[in-house]
């Protein structure tokens, strides 16, 4: 979008229309020059220092970078390495971060706002459902990482439909062209965005959402970008490694070579929230509605049509309450490391020279390296030759002992020895200090889960999105003669709990249901009739049947709590759990089974279910709710299931 045109520039043959012309340049261009400008400024926030400089010091830090050029030969001997403290801190923390993965919880409102427990369980289902048969998990590890370096690394929340051509034999021998959904490019994605593509118009607000416009860049191949953008009129003016810059002076369209991705073409989006457009431009050509600008609505919407950017920041620690971008892990350890690394520099030099000292040779005698060797044994010729050492013995305990506060310096901003698996050492280390440490361990993690739970409650959002706007709607079948058939999705679950028994949740959005009035008697059928399908009471399966316009409908806030981000210790949980069960085992508010379910579940997951009794097949059977609502019987809970979505 930005660049120096010179006189080796050629005029591109890409002419819009007067009012695309316009947009480009003095709205699209003049917001993208602005959030440039934000990323190249030297912010006080962030020590007079840019946010890409600070990004690029950052990772060298995390990188263990070494400058290895030595131009003085007299200094090559010197050890110029790093302990890699910081990233080792890093690459600890983040361990700790990702040892499982952070699913949003969900309440869901009606107009009413009164909450439905069912609808909040479906939401998550079906959200963990996306996450499991999407990239989220490796953009999860990504993310994480990104922010114990980066200034600022967003989450994008997508979906998209893209369709690819194949070919296919007919039984003449012939073969003929046909479109099939790319499932690669389609679906739910989670893309990672670095800190210089994203630009933001106000490095003083933290809410992304109140940032006035948005821009989103990244170079793809040229073949991707044919198959997302390919059937646009102006996609015919895109060659890979040239970029289409509007000149203000004469009015015109450049081609700009960019030699530094010869292969890839640059996608922009400009989002703008407020006036609810987003267009975007690949290579500098304007791929929105030719015909009319204002026809460009922000792709991304909640449940009440509302534009939202579909993006979230993550960071390590807010800077102040004000600024956008955040203070990494490794800017947070930068000082402590680098007095580290001098340290470790200063004392190992000192002991390459206590162990190969330079001596000093007064008298006649001449004595070369030649002669230096363990063992060697010779004589001088010369009585008054002496060998003197030219430096004094030297006693790096203190230079040690400073190297070990430096070290305690850097765990109190990152992850402690304890936490990361290290037991403390020496003698001095009472169970009371260990218990001490660890406290202080939880309450600097549960500060970083803070920030990041602040994050993971607006991402959490965009999938609620994506979830009442696209996964709750009908698609086309496939599979169907018929091409303009529409069906709804069902989602499939495996080994999940419900009522302390480890089935597999299918979720069913019903067409049937929809504007659907049901009496007393035809809930009892349906009961019925979907106990007999699941094989009650040796039913592997749990269905929910949902009305889709009805749960699209509700509103969706979610929430993370962050005491519950981090992975509880095993052994701690299932002591928990047996202390539980000696305190509710006999009160009458508690179902005895599922309690005996869950502790079983604790100890010996699947094999749980082979431990309880058998139920007596003479006995009227009392189930859990067919449609997920634990505690209450099957009628009773379909009832109202269905009654809410006959509503």
């Amino acid at each position: 979008m930005i660049g120096e045109i010179t006189q080796n520039d050629t005029v591109s043959l890409y002419n819009p229309s007067k009012e695309i012309r316009d947009f480009t340049s003095n709205v699209v261009k003049k917001d993208y020059e602005a959030g440039d400008e934000i990323l190249n400024k030297t912010w006080v926030e962030l020590n007079n220092m840019s946010v890409l400089d600070r990004k690029d010091r950052d990772q060298r830090t995390f990188n263990a970078f070494v400058d290895e050029e030595i131009d003085d030969p007299n200094e090559a001997w010197k050890w110029i390495g790093t302990r890699s403290k910081a990233r080792n801190k890093a690459i600890a923390l983040h361990n700790y971060i990702t040892a499982g993965y952070v699913i949003p919880m969900f309440m869901a409102q009606n107009d009413e706002d009164e909450e439905d427990r069912m609808f909040s369980d479906i939401m998550r289902d079906v959200t963990e459902w996306m996450i499991n048969n999407s990239d989220y998990k490796q953009s999860y590890v990504g993310v994480s990482m990104g922010m114990l370096v980066n200034p600022v690394t967003y989450l994008g929340a997508e979906y998209a439909e893209v369709y690819q051509k194949i070919k296919e034999m007919q039984e003449d021998g012939t073969y003929t062209t046909t479109e099939i959904v790319d499932e690669t490019l389609s679906g739910f994605k989670a893309p990672i965005y670095s800190t210089e593509q994203v630009l933001i118009t106000n490095a003083f607000q933290p809410n992304i959402q109140r940032q006035r416009c948005i821009v989103q860049r990244r170079f793809i191949e040229y073949t991707e970008a044919e198959s997302i953008y390919g059937k646009h009129e102006n996609f015919n003016f895109v060659q890979p490694g040239v970029n289409t810059i509007f000149n203000e002076e004469d009015g015109q369209f450049y081609d700009i070579k960019d030699d530094d991705h010869s292969m890839l073409v640059e996608e922009c989006i400009y989002k703008n929230r407020k006036e609810d457009i987003e267009v975007v431009f690949v290579g500098g050509i304007y791929m929105g509605n030719v015909d009319d600008i204002e026809a460009n609505p922000i792709k991304h919407r909640d449940n009440r049509n509302a534009p939202k950017y579909n993006i979230t920041p993550f960071g390590y620690q807010r800077v102040n309450e004000h600024f956008f971008f955040y203070k990494s892990l490794m800017n947070a350890q930068y000082w402590d490391n680098s007095l580290l690394d001098a340290q470790y520099q200063m004392a190992m030099n000192r002991a390459f020279l206590d162990t190969n000292m330079p001596i000093a040779i007064t008298g006649q005698d001449e004595i070369d390296g030649e002669v230096i060797y363990p063992s060697s044994v010779f004589a001088f010729k010369d009585k008054d030759t002496k060998v003197t050492p030219v430096l004094p013995q030297a006693d790096l305990g203190g230079m040690f002992g400073a190297m070990v506060k430096t070290e305690t310096s850097m765990e109190e901003s990152s992850i402690s020895n304890l936490s990361s698996g290290q037991l403390p050492k020496g003698a001095g280390q009472t169970a009371t200090a260990i218990s001490i440490a660890n406290a202080n361990a939880k309450a600097m993690l549960a500060g970083v889960g803070k920030v990041m739970a602040d994050s993971m409650v607006q991402f959490g959002g965009l999938m609620a999105d994506i979830v009442c706007n696209h996964l709750s709607a009908p698609v086309l079948d496939q599979l169907s003669s018929d091409s303009n058939k529409l069906k709804y999705r069902s989602f499939i679950l495996p080994k999940k709990l419900v009522g302390g028994k480890e089935v597999t949740k299918v979720i069913k959005f019903d067409d049937t249901l929809l504007g659907m009035l049901m009496t007393d008697k035809q809930i009892k059928e349906k009961e019925a009739k979907m106990l007999e399908d699941v094989g009650y009471p040796n039913n592997k399966s749990h269905i929910y049947r949902i009305n889709p316009e009805v749960f699209a409908r509700y509103k969706y806030l979610t929430y993370i709590e962050p005491q519950t981000m981090f992975p509880q210790n095993e052994e701690f949980m299932q002591a928990k759990l047996s202390d539980l069960y000696k305190m509710l085992r006999k009160d009458p508010l508690i179902s005895a089974e599922s309690l005996v379910k869950k502790l079983l579940y604790a100890n010996f997951r699947s094999d749980a279910d082979d431990m309880m009794a058998k139920p007596n097949p003479n006995e009227v059977p009392v189930t859990e709710d067919e449609t997920g609502a634990g505690g209450e019987s099957a009628g009773t809970g379909v009832e109202k299931v269905l009654a809410s979505m006959g509503a």
